[in-house]
């Protein structure tokens, strides 16, 4: 009766656990751990015997001579049937279990000896475990390892029939696309066993197998390595196993120079390897440009993952723009097309001609002051006009890379126009409130906090004033009109937005968002936008809460954060389609797990993060065009990867931040001038470092918490007036402090201490130091002491 892989490897793990156990206790020890399974028991006792029976048990010993040795007949419960391969790293078999109730077949890699030193032996012990644990559907697994009598290491692996990844794309015939949809699998592969911080090392055609059912399995990762060994091992000497696992093609320059492996190596040989099995003739330039980035000369230039790498190779399949060669706005554009070639025909002929057609518009408004009829033909004409440009094709290029000269030219020439349209004479009502409408829409292009913006909230301010100035009048004429107030409502919001951030206003945030949110209830039953109307007051009131939260009064914030989340998950099931709402709902999901954890709860804040994570992703793949959906998954990951640090979980957080900063390297690489991304992706660089001190990797986290200190330092330098950047200068200044206490170098501690105070007093003097950064603060007036520095 043969048994499910599952119980297999539960047997084969009690196994490898019980040759641990001293010999007098070991079977007692097993009947503990098998206390629910006799079946399993009998099976693991069983190879216990087979291995002591056998000639070359599994046990430790030094290295042998350098020879060419006949293979032996058997390795642990395997019989060895053939050879299957042999290279210089040493010889692979094929084994078959003869004994016991399930039999299959293996391959066996038995390393030479005498290549090896006797701590990288020592080390085979525990690397096995950590390579044992790698289950992907595209890696050949790893079942068990030890070393023979004389000291070679060997490794028992999942049996792979297929054939070299070249040879497959040759014999199938299969053609660029379905040949870059296979290499994805292959990086899919990667990407998992670098998240779990393992190194494979060499990437090579032989390495990458595919059985007949097309299935991708990277096999030899018996020679790799983790991430995170001794700094004092990490130059590989002659002999060594990373000197053995660089293949001459495909091993990055570095290696052959010495340099460890590490996980930009792995991007070189994926590069080589994508470059070997694709046609060379006709690789089109974006492709081309992938190649040359993962197998760039220096390490620095690659892409800094395998997702980066994956997320390029899907852009190019899917027609968009890739960051390895990025698109001015006439590629963009084209691309753009090419994806939607009937919808956009118009909209991308007026993102072409946006300038000039606000400046026709200009010229029909001097034109409309000449006759009163023509004026109102015009006028009309104009007011359709307008809408198009300032909300359809507005968002349209917010869906573009490199949007940023764009949103510049709009809002340059929509401030000409607005004002002349907002102080005309002969403007009708309607006409004024489109003005309105594309006065807040401005500010949003100028200001929003909530999107890449170009950040000019002084503008922003005034053109929400002028808004609100002609808003309030219409109100005053029509109390119950919805659309006013919904407009109305909306510009609270975005006003309270701005004085949260970057100001730090939060009283002034407060009263706005109440003005807001009276605006948008105010009103009488059976109203036809009760949708737009809810779905805008709990964005209102959830800003609030935010404000609340920051203000110290932790349990009102947190009620309100609860009962809106309720409100929008019941406003989202009954309009399904509707991304608005979910957006909405990520957003309060994402600000209670931030305020979980500022009050120290963070099992509760994890379970929050974990579910504003999944929504994100979700939302994203619906609209996977929407940069603010990008951005919210952004957001989400940086900050669950904060909580997971506080949890300890310090791999998860460093994978949950790395996939923050994936997101924003792309977003900055693909339009260098957007100040939100840019000042975004400084804000996780700075805090990566969080779990690099948790793992022990002091120089890496140093060099990283440096940089990033000098660009929000730039930054601060353009604003050092501004409440936000001089609380970002001192979280970052907080997180050296983290690096330098945990490491132990007092006098760098001291340092960072003392300019926190330069910050710290500045935010004191404006009166934007919140409570929770007072709570917080005061805990380290220890450390302050200590370093003869005045305590808080």
């Amino acid at each position: 009766m043969s048994r499910s892989e599952d119980t297999e490897r539960r047997i084969l793990d009690l196994f490898e656990a019980a040759l641990d156990q001293p010999s007098p206790d070991r079977k007692a020890w097993l009947e503990a751990q098998t206390s629910d399974d006799p079946e399993v028991l009998q099976a693991v006792l069983a190879l216990l015997s087979l291995d002591q029976q056998a000639s070359t048990a599994l046990k430790t010993g030094t290295a042998g001579e350098v020879a060419s040795l006949p293979p032996p007949e058997r390795i642990g419960a395997y019989r060895i049937t053939r050879v299957i391969g042999e290279g210089g790293m040493g010889i692979v078999y094929e084994g078959e279990r003869d004994r016991g109730d399930f039999e299959h077949r293996v391959a066996i890699k038995i390393v030479r000896p005498g290549l090896l030193s006797d701590k990288l032996i020592q080390r085979f012990s525990n690397e096995r475990r950590i390579l044992a644990g790698l289950t992907h559907a595209g890696i050949a697994r790893l079942f068990d390892g030890g070393e023979l009598e004389d000291g070679s290491p060997f490794f028992v692996m999942e049996y792979i029939e297929g054939q070299p990844i070249t040879r497959w794309v040759e014999q199938q015939k299969l053609d660029e696309k379905e040949t870059l949809r296979l290499f994805l699998d292959v990086l899919g592969a990667i990407s998992y066993a670098h998240q779990n911080l393992i190194v494979h090392r060499d990437i090579t055609p032989s390495n990458v197998m595919v059985t007949p059912q097309g299935q991708v399995k990277l096999i030899d990762f018996g020679i790799a390595k983790p991430q995170t060994e001794d700094a004092d091992d990490e130059r590989p000497t002659r002999g060594s196993l990373a000197s053995l696992s660089f293949t001459p093609g495909f091993g990055a320059p570095e290696r052959a120079e010495g340099a460890a492996p590490n996980i930009l190596s792995d991007i070189y040989s994926l590069g080589r390897l994508l470059e070997t099995i694709l046609p060379t003739s006709d690789t089109r330039a974006d492709l081309q440009a992938i190649i040359e980035k993962a197998s760039a000369e220096k390490p620095a230039d690659r892409y800094s993952s395998a997702d980066q790498m994956s997320e390029d190779i899907d852009a190019y399949l899917g027609g968009y723009p890739v960051s390895a060669n990025p698109a001015g706005p006439t590629k963009s554009l084209a691309l753009y097309t090419g994806r939607h070639p009937i919808a956009v025909t118009l909209g991308s002929l007026a993102v072409l001609g946006l300038a000039a057609g606000l400046i026709i518009m200009s010229s029909l408004y001097a034109s409309a002051q000449k006759a009163r009829r023509e004026a109102d033909m015009r006028f009309n004409d104009l007011h359709a006009l307008a809408n198009t440009l300032m909300f359809d094709i507005a968002d349209d290029i917010y869906a573009l890379p490199a949007a940023t000269t764009a949103k510049t030219r709009v809002a340059e020439a929509s401030q000409t126009y607005l004002d002349k349209l907002a102080s005309s004479e002969n403007a009708t009502d309607a006409l004024k409130f489109d003005a309105a409408k594309g006065f807040r829409r401005l500010a949003e292009i100028q200001g929003s906090p909530s999107m890449s913006s170009l950040r000019d909230h002084e503008a922003a301010i005034g053109n929400l004033e002028k808004a609100e100035t002609i808003l309030i009048e219409q109100l005053q004429k029509a109390p119950s009109n919805e659309e006013v107030r919904l407009e109305l409502g909306k510009l609270y919001f975005d006003m309270a937005h701005i004085s949260i951030n970057p100001n730090q206003d939060y009283e002034k945030a407060i009263g706005e968002l109440d003005r807001s949110v009276e605006v948008l209830t105010d009103l009488p039953a059976n109203q036809t936008l009760s949708f737009d109307l809810d779905l805008a007051r709990i964005s209102s009131e959830a800003l609030r809460a935010y404000a609340y939260g920051w203000k110290g009064d932790t349990e009102r914030a947190e009620a309100d954060y609860r009962r809106l989340i309720t409100e929008a998950k019941g406003l989202a099931d009954s309009n399904p389609e509707n991304l608005d709402v979910r957006k909405s709902l990520g957003s309060i999901q994402r600000n209670l797990g931030e305020l979980l954890t500022r009050n120290n709860r963070f099992e509760e804040a994890s379970v929050v993060m974990a579910e504003a994570v999944r929504d994100a992703e979700i939302l994203l793949e619906q609209s996977p065009d929407d940069a603010q959906f990008e951005r919210a998954l952004a957001i989400a990951y940086w900050r669950h990867g904060f909580v997971l640090y506080n949890l300890g979980q310090h791999d998860a957080s460093l994978a949950a931040y790395s996939k923050a900063l994936e997101i924003m390297d792309r977003r900055v690489a693909r339009d260098p001038a957007d100040k939100d991304s840019l000042s975004f992706q400084g804000t996780i660089r700075g805090e990566i470092i969080l779990p690099l001190i948790g793992l022990g990797r002091y120089e890496e986290a140093e060099e990283i918490a440096l940089q990033s200190l000098a660009f929000q330092k730039s930054v601060f330098d353009e604003g050092p007036d501004i409440s936000r950047n001089q609380r970002n200068m001192l979280v970052q200044h907080y997180q050296m402090l983290e690096l330098y206490s945990t490491s132990g170098d007092e006098t760098k501690a001291c340092g960072a201490l003392e300019e926190m105070w330069v910050y710290i007093d500045m935010l004191i003097a404006d009166d934007a130091l919140a409570p929770s950064d007072r709570e917080s603060l005061a805990t380290l007036n220890d450390s302050f002491a200590a370093c003869g520095l005045r305590t808080l």
